[in-house]
């Protein structure tokens, strides 16, 4: 529909913004009197789910729970209803960009610490707010949209959960996306307040660092990581960040929610005494109005679905991780396909590094045998790897901070290039 408008109910769809799994999102003009005119994001479900009770259940439990929600670092909407047996939601039209594209496109830089901490305040402050209600869930730099006034609004209620519900002390299906889930959330336990503060503090770590403190070579990997509590420490990677500033990060990604701030409050109050002058606001203002000037693909609330981050339900269960029992992780209405590519491109990947640790693995032992006589040192070693006993196999090659990190992790900017390679540790989580 580029280069003209159509009618949608009240509404006119003048561009399309995007469009994922199951929805997509158009920027839309509403006509008032006296030539009054509003400018929304307009969501509507996709033709082929339209007939989805369930998934239409969904789509509506995210309209009513964000328009309960009135918070200037929360996206407003401002209507639902259905046209044509087509259901959609309107919503606040925010006027810059989503984090996670913004961090990509700073290509050789990195936001300063000033202005991550003025992010991570207005986040708070909004998960302040919403917690009086519901647990979001889904907090990822996906989901934070940065408006051309430098403020922070946080994006995507669709699997926010009513803080009385049963569903939030328990669920089988474990939604998210993987890189920012609390690993409570992940073994599809009990959260609460706590586990947004988690995938806060994930968000902000990775918007200080330029990398995540969980990301491994592949999703498993990074699931085992927040499982075990082993990750990156901030001030390795990320050496110029003020002291103060990492210590209310690392807080916030404990694996224990008891170490972590207990409410958004406390947290909020913890980068208030972080928080810059007003000039900060504006230095990141001009940033997003500087995007604005380059291809307007987020320029919008995204549907969900747009981005690549895999949810958890996506990916086989790990016994230690999640049961493997029948409808352990059952699959998400309308994704069978996705699920099914997902399991596919899993075990390919799994199949994959096994062959080449084999590999690895007789290489290693052929360079053994063909050095060890004349390398054999009086300590038991070889030359070959002065740390390995003699008559080990040395390991395969780890992909460890070698490889790109997977679900679109940022590669290390700048200084940090190399910060990749460093040492994980663990905050004693099992």
């Amino acid at each position: 529909m580029a280069g003209e408008s159509r009618e949608f109910g009240a509404y006119r769809l003048l561009r399309r913004l995007g469009v994922g799994g199951m929805a997509e999102t158009f920027e839309a003009a509403r006509a008032g009197t006296g030539g009054f005119e509003q400018r929304v994001c307009l969501k509507r479900i996709l033709p082929a789910y339209s007939d989805d009770p369930e998934f239409v259940s969904r789509f509506r439990r995210e309209a009513q729970v964000a328009a309960n929600l009135r918070h200037s670092n929360i996206v407003g909407v401002t209507d639902f209803g259905e046209v044509e047996g087509v259901t959609y939601m309107a919503l606040e039209l925010v006027d810059g960009v989503d984090l996670r594209s913004l961090l990509r496109s700073l290509r050789g830089q990195r936001l300063r610490p000033e202005v991550v901490a003025l992010i991570g305040l207005d986040l708070a402050r909004a998960l302040e707010h919403a917690h009086h209600r519901i647990v979001h869930r889904d907090v990822s730099a996906a989901n934070v949209l940065i408006s051309r006034t430098g403020e922070a609004k946080l994006a995507d209620f669709g699997i926010a959960k009513a803080l009385e519900s049963d569903d939030v002390t328990a669920s089988k299906n474990v939604p998210g996306k993987i890189p920012y889930m609390s690993p409570e959330q992940m073994r599809g336990g009990a959260v609460d307040a706590r586990s947004d503060l988690f995938s806060l503090g994930v968000v902000l770590f990775e918007a200080v660092a330029g990398v995540r403190p969980f990301d491994g070579a592949h999703e498993v990997e990074t699931m085992h990581r927040i499982s075990a509590g082993q990750r990156r420490r901030l001030l390795e990677v990320a050496p110029d960040t003020p002291p103060a500033l990492a210590t209310v990060i690392e807080a916030a990604i404990a694996s224990d929610p008891a170490k972590r701030p207990a409410t958004a409050g406390q947290l909020a109050d913890a980068l208030a005494t972080l928080s810059p002058p007003p000039k900060v606001r504006r230095e990141l203002a001009a940033l997003i109005e500087a995007q604005r000037g380059g291809p307007r693909t987020r320029m919008h609330v995204r549907a969900r679905d747009e981005e690549p981050d895999t949810e958890l339900s996506r990916v086989p269960a790990l016994p230690e991780l999640v049961p493997t029992s029948p409808g352990a992780v059952p699959r998400t209405p309308g994704r069978t396909a996705r699920t099914r590519t997902a399991v596919v491109a899993l075990l390919a990947l799994t199949i994959a590094v096994g062959v080449f640790a084999l590999v690895e693995s007789s290489r290693w032992r052929a360079a053994d045998d063909a050095q060890a006589p004349a390398a054999e040192t009086s300590s038991g070693t070889t030359a070959l790897d002065p740390g390995r006993a003699s008559g080990e196999t040395a390991p395969a090659a780890s992909p460890l901070g070698a490889a790109e990190p997977a679900d679109g992790a940022l590669t290390p900017i700048g200084a940090s290039r190399t910060t990749s390679d460093a040492p994980l540790v663990s905050d004693g989580a099992a």
